[in-house]
C-alpha cells in the first residue's frame, strides 16, 4: 500500500448493526506494514429501530477498537434510513456522543454537500458542538463545496477529491483524499 507519497490510510471497519468488513485486519496489518497512519470508519444505516444509533457505535468500536496513536473514528454518513431531518440529527448525535465517550475523542464526521444539506438540513449543529473535523466527498471540483456556514467557519479538514484513484498494490478504484494543512495523500479503502 506504500508508495505514490500517501500517508495515511482510513479503512472501512463496519456498517449498520452487523457487518464487520472481512478485509479490515487484512488491510490494516498492510497499511501498518507500510508505515501508513490509520483509521477506521463506519458506514452509518441508520434507522428508527429503538437504540440503532447506540448499537451501531458499540458494533464498531467494538470491532474497529480504535487505539492509542490511531487517526480518528468517522462516521461516514451518505444514508438517511429515511428518518427525518430531525430524527437523523438527533441519531448523528447520538452515535456521536457514544463513540466520543467510548474513545475518549470526538470522531471526524464524513459526507457529501448534497447529503448534509438535503438529509441534515445544513444544521450547524455538530460544528457548534466542536465537531470540527469534517471530511467531504465533493468529486471533479477544484475546490469542495462546505456546507452548515463553511462548517462553522472551520471549512474542510479531509477533502475526498475522487472516487477512483490509483495506488500501488491496489487494483481498481480508490477513493483519494487530501488533507487540507498538509496537502498529504491519502486512501480511503472500502
Amino acid at each position: 500500500m506504500a508508495g505514490g507519497g500517501y500517508q495515511f490510510a482510513f479503512l472501512k471497519a463496519t456498517e449498520g448493526q452487523t457487518f464487520d468488513d472481512p478485509n479490515y485486519t487484512t488491510y490494516r496489518s498492510s497499511a501498518d506494514a507500510a508505515g501508513l497512519h490509520i483509521g477506521a470508519y463506519h458506514f452509518a444505516r441508520p434507522d428508527s429501530t429503538t437504540n440503532d444509533a447506540t448499537l451501531e457505535a458499540d458494533h464498531f468500536t467494538g470491532f474497529a477498537a480504535p487505539a492509542s496513536g490511531d487517526l480518528l473514528p468517522v462516521l461516514d454518513l451518505e444514508d438517511s434510513g429515511g428518518l427525518s431531518t430531525s430524527a437523523l440529527i438527533t441519531w448523528v448525535q447520538t452515535w456521536l456522543d457514544r463513540v466520543t465517550a467510548t474513545v475518549g475523542s470526538q470522531p471526524i464526521i464524513y459526507t457529501s454537500p448534497n447529503f448534509w444539506q438535503t438529509a441534515m438540513g445544513d444544521t450547524t449543529q455538530f460544528a457548534d458542538e466542536g465537531y470540527r473535523l469534517l471530511w467531504i466527498a465533493n468529486w471533479g471540483v477544484p475546490q469542495p463545496a462546505v456546507p452548515a456556514g463553511n462548517w462553522g467557519g472551520n471549512g474542510w479538514t479531509f477533502w475526498q477529491y475522487t472516487d477512483c484513484g490509483t495506488v500501488p498494490g491496489i487494483s481498481g478504484c480508490v477513493d483519494l483524499d487530501y488533507l487540507k494543512k498538509s496537502r498529504r495523500k491519502f486512501v480511503w479503502i472500502h
